[in-house]
């Protein structure tokens, strides 16, 4: 049992992530008028060892959240569902505006074999909003490579259409408490 528990710790602290999808980049520019901007952050070195990839209802790659790292993503106005693939299957939703950026927290959790992971609404009504400045100073910006993401992805079509699946029940599943903990609205936006 020892070992076990010791193994997981390892799993979990130990080990830097990387990604092949994933380079260094610079701190968001501001949105345009056409396009909202969406900063997945994580702020923790909490499942070091694991990247947890992103995407978006589509099956789009989006990114993969690298421990006390950030990288950010423009979408279209209107509502999207975003993914995020750990142990479990996270889900969220957005409703955004062009011209303003918008906050997700890619938040790691305690699982069996690996971590479990949550996509939170970091959003002024959020208990952590009042560290998003910190975080942002205390995390490596991220970009994405999102053409070599996108054929990893593809490579794996049906998981990622049952992870899509899989976020849609989830959405359905969770009560009001936790769709509002992840659940971004435009005026959530600066």
């Amino acid at each position: 049992m020892k070992l076990l528990l010791l193994f997981a710790m390892v799993l979990l602290v130990g080990c830097s992530a990387h990604s092949d999808y994933m380079h260094a980049g610079t701190p968001p520019a501001p949105p345009t008028a056409d396009a909202a901007t969406v900063v997945f952050i994580r702020p923790s070195g909490y499942g070091g060892g694991q990247r947890m990839t992103v995407l978006d209802a589509d099956g789009r790659f989006l990114g993969d959240s690298l421990p006390k790292s950030y990288f950010t993503v423009k979408v279209t106005p209107g509502e999207h569902v975003f993914v995020v693939w750990g142990e479990n299957t996270g889900a969220m939703r957005a409703n955004v505006a062009g011209g303003k950026t918008y906050y997700v927290e890619v938040s790691p959790k305690l699982g069996v074999i690996s971590s479990r992971v949550h996509l939170l609404a970091l959003t002024p009504r959020h208990e952590n909003w009042k560290e998003l400045p910190d975080w942002l100073k205390e995390s490596r910006p991220m970009a994405p490579d999102e053409a070599a993401g996108q054929a990893y992805l593809a490579k794996r079509h049906d998981a990622v259409q049952e992870r899509v699946r899989r976020a849609r029940e989830i959405l359905a599943e969770y009560d009001e408490k936790e769709l509002a903990a992840r659940t971004i609205l435009p005026q959530d936006g600066q």
